[in-house]
Formats: C-alpha cells, structure tokens, sequence
C-alpha cells in the first residue's frame, strides 16, 4: 500500500489537474485548446520537478521519463489528458496522475537500480476523438497505425486541423521516443458492473470491437412552406428513422451484446425555412462478437434501402473502420491479479467495451489495461465520479504491478528488452 504522503499528494494532484478546463463539477478540455496546453504544461513541470527527461513528438504525445532513455528496458504508464465536451474529470485524467504519482514512488528504487529498468509517464494526444477524428490518434501514430501528416492533416468541424492547433499551444516537438517494453494503464470502468458487484479492480483481458460507419443521406432542399407534405425529400426525416433503426438494432440483440449509437449530426442547410439537403452523421456498432458484428453490418445496409425505399432519399455508407476484438497481452491479467492481492484489493476479469490508448498499444508491445469503480457507472458527462479510496487503490495496483512486472525483467527478458512470457 502507498504511504499517507502519497494518498495526500495524489488527491492534491488530481485536483490541480481538475481545475484546468473545470465546467459544471467536470471538464471541457478539447484537443488543441488553451485548457489542453495548460493541462500539459502542468504535466511538464510536474516532470521537470522530479528531473525527468521531457520528450514530446510530432503528434504531440508528451514523455517524462525517470532516467535518460537508453539501453534498458522502459515501462511506459499513462493515459490521456483531453476531455470530451462538458465531460468528467476522471476520464482519462486519472490514469496520467495516477502514472505520475507511481512513477514518484517507484523513482528511488529506479534511480538507484533495484529496480532494473526505467520508468516513463505518457500523455497520449487526442484518445477523445472529441474535436479530431479518429480518436486514440496519438497512440496510433506512436505505432505506426496512423502516419503522422494525416493525423496532424485531420481537421475539426470549423476546419482547423490538428496541426495548426497544436503549434498553437506549443505541444508540437521533434523527439524520437521508441516503443518501450511494456504499457500500463489505468482507467475509470465508465460502467457500473465493479461498483454492482463490489468489486476493487477490474482487470481487462479483452476488447469489444467496433464498426464505426460514416453516412451521408441526401434529400431535396425545398421551402418547409407550400411543398405538399407527400412530395418531400427530407434528409433529416431520413436520418430520423435511421437514428430509430439504429437504435432498435441494438435493442433487439439478445443479451445486450450489440451496443448502437449515431454519435453526430452535421446539417445541410441549417436554415429554419428549408427542409436539409443533406444530414452526415456517424454510427457506431459495437460487439465482443465479431459474428455479431458481421450480421449487424449486413442489416445495417438493409435499413439503409429501406429508409431511402420510403423517404426517397439516397443513403450511403462514405467511410468505415473497424476495430476488431481484441485480447490483450496473455501475462498480464494475472500480473494484474497478483498486484491487486498484493495490496488486498479484491478483482475481477472482464472485458472493455470503450476503447484506450492501451488497445492500440497492444498492437506492438505488451500492455496491460486494468479499471477502477464508476460511481453510478457515469461516463462522459460532468456527473462522472471515482471515489478517493478508488484512486489510491488504482496508485497501489499500479506500483505493485510495476513491481512484479520488473521480476519478469530481472528474470528472464527476450532478446528486445521485453518481459519474459
């Protein structure tokens, strides 16, 4: 367990962090914005005072690493700064103060050794995908996903791209950080299933997939006076019974295993006295099934004719992506496990349903993903909650896994540096 001094440091931590882009009890701290450099800013001193080394890449991903980066291995801890609008402050935010306050307590033994690798902090850019699209955009162009000009190419609704805004919060720089050995994250459950069943920690060994869908439904502008009703094609009608459709489908999988949303709507014209030429919005089919997934998307193009069967309007699928179920690194659950009864924290396995930096990060080192309680199971809004108990539970969890992963370095590593398996 950590000290009361790190309890206290922690929570005082957090509630800096909190007061920067604070709206209505949570945050309101987009990609790009002032908030955002004040927030890494913070981050930044917060290295430089302990004497870390600060690296910052071409995405603007912000390091702070315990030793100089070298020859050894590196565990990176961390998680994301940004917000989506009028959202919570434990999303995300707590897993980069809780990394933070980890990287503190294990610094002494790093520095001197006991320890046999390093230790770095991360801020990835971006997971939000609240202004810029896609989302978890710095982790992906930290791993090669996503090249770096098409992320900094990716524009907001007011077509600013992310380029422009990150130079103008000076988060952009030129380092070269390589994948490290090992990922850890921290992060609120935004689900109630932990605080349902009483339990510490949940340890995620999997990921739902999800099928997000770009759709444009064209129509007829038209005055919303003397057109007879019957002759209209309405795009927005159209997407009415689209967001319907959508919704049904998610309602009528058995067992809950098929998630639905439309997430966005932009207008054409928005004006009060003609009926919209155009409506694109966004879908999304998530599902720990990929079978489910696969129907779905067929249905999917079902509902599409027949929508533009009774409207008249045409719609289309522009743009989709997919990402697939995933499990993550097989060790780390059971890292996970022994760190939580090391701190006499019960756990649980289960899989995300949202999706993390440490997903993506997966895809090229081994990570590991593990939550802390929602209250209420509140998520991206300002009622998000995670009790203080639970945040100095999540700093133990992740000392203690630190640790035990550092046994799988000193006892046998790979040839790259990575843990044994």
């Amino acid at each position: 367990m950590v000290s009361a001094d790190d309890r206290d440091g922690l929570l005082r931590t957090f509630s800096a962090f909190s007061e920067i882009g604070a709206k209505n009890g949570g945050l309101h701290r987009l990609t790009g914005t002032p908030a955002d450099g004040a927030a890494r800013s913070l981050l930044t001193s917060s290295f430089q005072e302990r004497g870390y080394t600060v690296a910052r890449d071409a995405v603007g991903n912000l390091f702070g690493f315990v030793l100089p980066p070298g020859e050894q291995p590196t565990i990176l801890l961390g998680s994301h700064l940004d917000s989506q609008p009028d959202g919570g402050r434990f999303d995300g935010q707590t897993g980069v103060v809780i990394a933070l306050w980890a990287a503190r307590v294990l610094e002494p033994k790093i520095r001197s050794g006991e320890l046999p690798f390093n230790l770095g902090v991360v801020n990835w850019t971006n997971e939000e995908g609240a202004r810029f699209q896609p989302s978890v955009l710095g982790s992906s162009v930290f791993t090669g996903r996503i090249p770096v000009q098409a992320a900094l190419g990716a524009t907001d609704s007011r077509g600013a791209t992310l380029g422009e805004s990150l130079t103008g919060i000076d988060a952009l720089g030129t380092d070269e950080v390589p994948l490290p050995s090992a990922y850890l994250e921290v992060h609120v459950e935004q689900g109630g299933v932990l605080e349902r069943e009483g339990v510490d920690i949940g340890i995620v060994e999997g990921a739902w997939g999800a099928l997000k869908l770009d759709v444009q439904v064209t129509g007829l502008q038209t005055h919303t006076g003397p057109p007879p009703m019957a002759e209209r094609v309405d795009a927005l009608y159209a997407t009415a019974l689209l967001i319907t459709a959508v919704r049904d489908m998610g309602l009528g999988q058995p067992d809950g295993r098929l998630h639905t949303t439309v997430g966005s709507l932009r207008i054409t014209p928005e004006s009060p006295n003609c009926t919209p030429s155009e409506v694109r919005t966004k879908v999304e089919l998530r599902s720990d099934d990929p079978t489910i997934l696969t129907a779905s998307r067929t249905e999917f193009d079902m509902v599409l004719a027949e929508i533009g069967r009774v409207t008249g309007a045409s719609l289309e699928v522009s743009a989709e992506s997919l990402r697939e179920t995933t499990r993550m690194w097989p060790e780390g659950p059971e890292i996970l496990e022994r760190a939580a009864t090391g701190c006499q924290l019960s756990s649980r396995r289960m899989k995300t349903v949202a999706g993390h930096d440490a997903l993506v990060m997966n895809t090229a080192v081994p990570s590991m993903l593990f939550f802390l309680p929602s209250v209420g199971g509140q998520t991206h809004n300002c009622r998000e909650m995670t009790e203080d108990r639970d945040l100095v539970n999540g700093l133990s969890v992740m000392v203690k896994a630190v640790e035990t992963l550092g046994e799988a370095f000193a006892s046998s590593p790979d040839d790259d540096g990575n843990p044994a398996s």
